[in-house]
């Protein structure tokens, strides 16, 4: 009897790392340079994932309008998130050329780029999932709040490469 719960936990936990396989390394974009990322209003999304803005609008709105408000800005958390994303895909992309560079600090920042690109499209995929379970439960908070440091993060390591090698 214990082993059909077993096997069902064993079979969703293999179903949710293809899904995050899936969403850190063959969802990698084929851009080529960081002029070609989508742009993000990273202060727009630090507030929708500030959680002392949900508090205050907890306290200020009734129950029902919270739930509502709510759902609204988590659709568009979770915009945001898929746009960061995606440019860590392409950042990847730049640091995995860069990392072939014959300048072996260069190709040390490439690697460092690919690694740090992978985790915060990893990091972004988690919080999706999050999003979607608050989706149906928005009295709960999504964590999602540091996606804009590491984006921020991976995105000015890029920047620092030089010009010819991140185009």
């Amino acid at each position: 009897m214990a082993l059909i719960p077993i096997v069902a936990l064993a079979a969703l936990a293999t179903v949710f790392l293809l899904f995050l396989s899936y969403q850190v390394w063959w969802q990698s974009g084929d851009e080529s340079g960081i002029e070609d990322l989508s742009p993000v209003d990273l202060v727009a999304f630090r507030n929708l994932t500030d959680p002392s803005e949900a508090q205050f609008l907890r306290i200020n709105l009734s129950p029902r309008e919270f739930r509502k408000v709510q759902r609204i800005r988590m659709r568009a958390m979770a915009k945001y998130i898929s746009v960061i994303s995606k440019n860590a895909a392409s950042l990847v992309v730049i640091g995995r050329s860069v990392s072939a560079d014959s300048d072996a600090e260069v190709a040390a920042i490439g690697l460092d780029v690919v690694r740090r690109a992978l985790e915060l499209k990893l990091w972004c995929s988690l919080s999706l999932l999050k999003l979607n379970a608050t989706m149906v439960y928005p009295n709960l908070l999504s964590s999602s709040s540091k996606i804009a440091e590491r984006y921020l993060d991976v995105t000015s390591l890029t920047a620092s490469l030089p010009k010819k090698l991140a185009a």
